[in-house]
């Protein structure tokens, strides 16, 4: 039954947010490392401030949608609780979509919540009512689409944080510094222009551009279905590559232990 399917869906998504939202990756990569580099590029520099507004938002979209995705399958791979998930009536795709919803909604709440003080504390102004809906279309897209990628880079089988947020801050960076966000894309040169269409970044922030300011470089259906594309494209893929990894990552509990049981011995 769907019904049944959505309900337990749900129930992982209601789990995964509160045991991951406190966990020490989910705080830094998530919250601290936005702020950290928004501050680093805002302060000493004569930015508008809708500039700064439209960077922020790019930035903690992403970074708190990439925040509890790539975690949640290491920790519970080593704590075990993977395993009693998997003998239980839940399909794999119900496990990612438990996941990628969690994710999804940490990222809304946290942006949401920064969009709210920004307009308060500095009277941020819209274009129109409709713009406002396409600012949220296109945080939503990123959160899902920031998710995803987050879950791209879990596929990888192994029962360490660690392993997974270095592969995940290789992936994010890069496409941090290739997008909009630090220099318009009106300024950057042809070569670098192609290069920004490998970061999905590129399109929020340009799409946000054009909901404060009018100031964006591609139209605003442009940039709305190419986040849709990398959304499609990461889901597919990611999916894939889960279907793969399950079973490798079910040896590395194994082996865990069986390490385990040699350090009881010794």
């Amino acid at each position: 039954m769907i019904s049944d399917s959505l309900n337990r869906i749900w129930l992982l998504s209601k789990k995964n947010i509160s045991l991951y939202i406190k966990k020490g990756p989910v705080l830094i990569f998530g919250l601290l490392f936005p702020f950290f580099m928004t501050l680093s590029w805002a302060i000493g520099r004569a930015i508008p401030i809708n500039h700064v507004f439209i960077g922020i938002l790019s930035m903690t979209s992403f970074f708190t949608a990439t925040a509890i995705s790539p975690v949640v399958l290491p920790i519970e791979t080593r704590e075990k609780s993977l395993e009693r998930i998997l003998v239980s009536p839940i399909s794999l795709n119900e496990i990612l979509l438990g996941i990628v919803i969690a994710s999804t909604l940490y990222s809304l709440i946290i942006t949401s919540i920064i969009t709210i003080i920004f307009i308060l504390m500095f009277s941020i102004s819209f274009i129109s009512i409709a713009t406002i809906f396409l600012m949220l279309l296109g945080i939503g897209l990123m959160a899902i689409l920031g998710s995803l990628l987050g879950l791209l880079a879990a596929a990888y089988p192994t029962d360490m944080t660690s392993n997974v947020m270095i592969i995940m801050n290789l992936i994010k960076f890069p496409l941090l510094f290739m997008s909009g966000i630090f220099i318009p894309l009106h300024s950057l040169p042809p070569h670098l222009l192609i290069l920004s269409f490998f970061s999905p970044i590129t399109f929020l922030t340009d799409l946000l551009r054009f909901c404060v300011d009018g100031s964006n470089f591609f139209p605003y259906l442009f940039n709305i279905v190419l986040l849709t594309m990398w959304v499609v494209a990461l889901f597919l893929v990611g999916y894939m590559l889960h279907k793969r990894t399950m079973p490798k990552r079910l040896a590395e509990t194994g082996k865990t232990k069986k390490k385990m049981m040699m350090m009881k011995k010794i």
